[in-house]
């Protein structure tokens, strides 16, 4: 969690991104110019409930204050700069892949590149959001519930993420599948 000085500043900086005036934030938030002058200036931390309504009144998500690190507003990863990732398979096994985003602020959406062998699975898991899986080179297995679909390259399956849910790579050698996440909450484009 950022320090009260880092909360503070973020707020002072969308405020003053939104051309708002401190009285505006006030009005739209149910709280005193005072409150979040102090707030900005790192004077006080502001309880859970304050930063919801600052938040609102300035159109951000909450989470947006208290990312731990500061992220950029648009996240470039290059080719060469994906992180690779081994992703939890079955029993003590592993999953090749590259994370393909980083993180913005709020952010809601993490896209990550499959990239191994036939055989390779992720056990069942669910969690809050939607997820979909587009096949690039091979063939994937997944099963959502009870159902299980067969993908080939090129073909795309979304879902959402509360259903148990679970990824075999089926195709002869190498398999690529974009996976993407999106965690709960509305998207704001």
């Amino acid at each position: 969690m950022p320090s009260a000085a880092e909360v503070g500043r973020r707020l002072k900086e969308v405020r003053r991104e939104k051309s708002m005036t401190l009285k505006q934030v006030a009005d739209s938030s149910g709280m005193s110019p005072t409150h979040i002058s102090e707030i900005e200036r790192g004077k006080t931390s502001p309880t859970v409930g304050a930063l919801r309504k600052i938040a609102r009144a300035l159109g951000k998500d909450t989470a947006f204050f208290v990312e731990d690190r500061p992220l950029p507003k648009v996240s470039v990863v290059k080719k060469e700069d994906r992180q690779d990732l081994l992703l939890k398979g079955s029993g003590e096994s592993f999953i090749n892949a590259k994370g393909l985003t980083d993180g913005i602020p709020a952010g809601r959406v993490e896209a990550v590149l499959i990239d191994d062998k036939q055989g390779a699975s992720i056990e069942p898991d669910n969690r809050e959001g939607e997820e979909a899986v587009i096949v690039l080179q091979g063939s994937v297995s997944i099963t959502v519930g009870e159902e299980t679909y067969e993908l080939n390259q090129g073909d795309c399956l979304h879902y959402g993420a509360k259903a148990e849910h679970s990824m075999v790579l089926t195709g002869d050698g190498k398999n690529r599948a974009l996976w993407v996440k999106v965690k709960p909450g509305a998207i704001r484009w």
